[in-house]
């Protein structure tokens, strides 16, 4: 019960048009993820990292990925700077995986 209340959860940060994960969607596959950001030590340099990590088919889960850029260049969120690589990543390996859409 705990696991699917939690995955609901990540689903809805990707699907959710409030959720900070909705560039990581990808069309056919419901998807499941965390968006963070973290400064760096030491804490006084003002860079970050930016990541996403996520999995896909969310309710029947075959692959999972983090994507953690280091110092991100423009935004320092992991919405803008993480979820969009993850999107393409598990985009390219499902369809590699010939994972069938949902």
């Amino acid at each position: 019960a705990t696991a699917d209340a939690v995955t609901g959860m990540l689903k809805k940060v990707v699907s959710d048009p409030l959720g900070t994960g909705t560039k990581a969607q990808i069309p056919g596959y419901p998807v499941a993820g965390k968006t963070g950001t973290a400064r760096k030590a030491p804490y006084n340099t003002g860079e970050y990292n930016a990541s996403f990590a996520g999995f896909a088919p969310a309710d029947n889960a075959r692959l999972s990925a983090i994507v953690v850029v280091d110092s991100p260049q423009g935004s320092i969120f992991g919405a803008d700077a993480a979820a969009p690589v993850f999107q393409q990543i598990m985009r390219f390996a499902l369809t590699y995986e010939r994972v069938p859409t949902s």
